[in-house]
């Protein structure tokens, strides 16, 4: 008679077990990782946009342009390039509105200027919409961004909604 070598049913089983908690450890350690990288990269979309809007603004003040000018120049800009990022939430979507970005507010603080203007703003997950606050008497504006995200962190305005805003002359 020959001797048989193999697993035995218990060595299986216990494989298996082992395998089945690894599992249910790993798999949403790994969905709270994709959730994450898609709020980078959300937040890094509205970051992006915002440094390009205050190029525009700087670029039509540099040709002299009035500040609805350059408002109406930044509006065009953002519709020309709405394909170029995409909403990390929904592939399909577009990262940002082609129609902001909105002159308004009347905040004289960049943070007033987040908390009444930028954060009630965002409403689609991933999505990013912009605002510019023109330059008044002080002399200073702003222009932000807000995005709603998955997640909350301590430096949200509000609740799942993150807000940048740079200050424009």
């Amino acid at each position: 008679m020959k001797k048989q070598s193999g697993f035995t049913l218990i060595e299986l089983l216990l494989v298996l077990a082992i395998i089945g908690i690894i599992s249910a450890i790993a798999i949403p350690a790994l969905l709270s990782q994709r959730a994450r990288a898609r709020d980078k990269a959300a937040l890094e979309n509205m970051t992006g946009r915002i440094g390009d809007l205050a190029g525009q603004w700087d670029k039509g003040k540099e040709a002299g342009l009035a500040s609805a000018a350059i408002v109406t120049n930044m509006q065009t800009y953002l519709a020309n390039t709405a394909a170029k990022d995409k909403n990390p939430w929904d592939g399909a979507a577009n990262a940002f509105r082609a129609s902001d970005p909105v002159s308004g507010g009347t905040a004289s603080t960049a943070s007033g200027f987040a908390t009444t203007t930028m954060a009630p703003m965002a409403t689609v997950k991933g999505e990013s919409r912009f605002g510019v606050q023109t330059p008044g008497g002080n002399g200073y504006g702003f222009i932000g961004g807000a995005v709603l995200l998955n997640a909350s962190s301590t430096s949200d305005t509000t609740p799942k909604v993150r807000t940048k805003v740079a200050a424009i002359e």
